[in-house]
């Protein structure tokens, strides 16, 4: 199965930290009904929250990675 597409329970992989290039899960936070994206390293501190679908919370990663990337060109 691609990586990418691989669904287990509320997660998907394949997608990678803005800052540090590590694996982040976007995840549902049951509480507030949205979702979040945080990168799992101890050292790094970069999250995303409140996105109101999966996709958007996938888009934000990818336009966040994508600027983080512009600034150091």
């Amino acid at each position: 199965m691609d990586r990418a597409r691989a669904y287990a329970g509320d997660m998907r992989w394949g997608w990678d930290c803005p800052r540090c290039d590590t694996e982040v899960t976007v995840s549902r936070n049951r509480d507030s009904e949205t979702f979040e994206w945080r990168c799992p390293s101890e050292t790094c501190l970069s999250v995303g929250f409140g996105f109101t679908s999966r996709r958007r919370a996938r888009l934000g990663l990818l336009e966040y990675r994508e600027r983080y990337q512009e600034i150091y060109r």
